[in-house]
């Protein structure tokens, strides 16, 4: 009954309810998670988002079901996208480094430096907020959300400055003329 009551303090957008079930809940889906292969850190982390999941989704909840299933869905799910995360990101660093790495042939070290160069020279005219929108996508591997999050804009502005950027690459490579190593670089980009 104390949950319940609990639960419908927070949905009522009563902070002192949430509190209660944080109190309640967070070691249990602390170590859930440590069970899960998590370190310390990215535990104590995937609690807080998996409480701040639950707390913006406090509107659809049902007091009478069981908030305990209800948060370990969320964090399974949570700690899952994390995994997925990291595949992919490291999947794109290893494709990265082995598309990238020059041979010790004088021609194509000078190229992937030039087109480094280039790389470089085109994100630096990039106004401020597309380049850290792009860096933020293509370097540190956010979700569109994430970064809609972080920097304070929509998913759809995010989506536009990803398209801006990219058609800034392709217009700049194709001045270039060097399509064929720029393509490999938009693959990656993408």
């Amino acid at each position: 009954m104390m949950i319940q009551k609990a639960v419908q303090k927070m949905i009522d957008n009563d902070q002192n309810g949430f509190d209660q079930l944080f109190d309640m809940y967070h070691k249990k889906i602390y170590f859930f998670c440590i069970k899960n292969g998590l370190s310390v850190e990215d535990s104590e982390e995937i609690v807080q988002e998996v409480f701040v999941k639950f707390w913006n989704s406090r509107r659809g909840i049902d007091p009478n079901k069981n908030v305990q299933a209800y948060l370990y869905t969320i964090a399974q799910n949570t700690i899952f996208d994390e995994y997925k995360k990291r595949i992919k990101r490291k999947a794109a660093e290893d494709y990265q480094l082995h598309l990238l790495q020059p041979t010790n042939n004088t021609q194509e070290t000078v190229a992937y430096n030039e087109l480094e160069e280039l790389i470089a020279k085109t994100l630096r005219n990039l106004p401020e907020k597309r380049k850290l929108v792009f860096e933020l996508s293509r370097y540190k591997g956010l979700s569109n959300r994430e970064i809609a999050e972080q920097v304070g804009i929509t998913v759809k502005t995010v989506e536009a400055h990803l398209t801006l950027a990219l058609q800034e690459f392709r217009a700049v490579f194709k001045q270039a003329e060097i399509i064929g190593i720029a393509g490999i670089m938009l693959s990656i980009f993408y």
